[in-house]
């Protein structure tokens, strides 16, 4: 219960989101919970053939974050870590000319409870002299559910906020939500030197 009660007061995703069936791709099912005038939020899930513990040792491995997501992610830098195990980055995504990089700072949260589940959370908190490049992105957040799964395989439930950093096409923005989730599945695979899903093969 205290485990359950800290997530709830760190948790980043609000409460009463109507979450639709929306695609299924390289093994990920993917959900979406459109808001009104504001960017909508997006959950993929997916099994994988491993421990919690192994997954959650790649989301806390923060300096191999660049690397974990390359090339969607042009540089990551740990700018402190807390007592409590937190953890700041200065994230920046690289956008093509003649549009400018976005940018955020961001802390990290990950926890485990007596049942074996690990939630990372994620939340924006910048400060006066942290670094910036291009456009900052106010409002990032989500988290990712790490819950057992059977013997040596586990079920992670990645949701993120769909916030771009600004005003894009609508296919723009709906191509970088729907790749975001998958591309987030097939990240943590490769770190984990499991085999890739075929699109053919993808749960439908």
């Amino acid at each position: 219960m205290k485990f359950l009660a800290a997530i709830l007061l760190l948790a980043p995703v609000p409460e009463g989101l109507h979450f639709e069936k929306w695609f299924a791709s390289r093994g990920v099912e993917v959900e979406i919970a459109r808001q009104p005038s504001a960017a909508p939020w997006i959950r993929g899930r997916a099994e994988l053939s491993v421990s919690v513990a192994a997954v959650a040792k790649v989301l806390t491995d923060y300096a191999e974050y660049k690397q974990l997501f390359a090339p969607g992610v042009k540089s990551v830098r740990i700018l402190d870590v807390a007592t409590d195990g937190g953890t700041r980055l200065h994230i920046v995504w690289p956008y093509p000319f003649p549009l400018r990089n976005r940018d955020a700072v961001v802390r990290y949260r990950g926890r485990t409870d007596e049942e074996g589940r690990f939630v990372l959370s994620w939340e924006p908190e910048g400060r006066d002299g942290d670094p910036h490049e291009g456009v900052r992105i106010a409002r990032v957040a989500g988290e990712t559910l790490v819950e057992p799964a059977g013997e040596s395989r586990c079920r992670v439930t990645y949701t993120y906020l769909g916030e771009l950093g600004g005003n894009f096409p609508a296919s723009a923005e709906e191509k970088a939500w729907r790749e975001e989730p998958v591309q987030y599945m097939r990240a943590l695979r490769r770190r984990l030197h499991l085999p890739d899903v075929a699109e053919e093969n993808a749960p439908r």
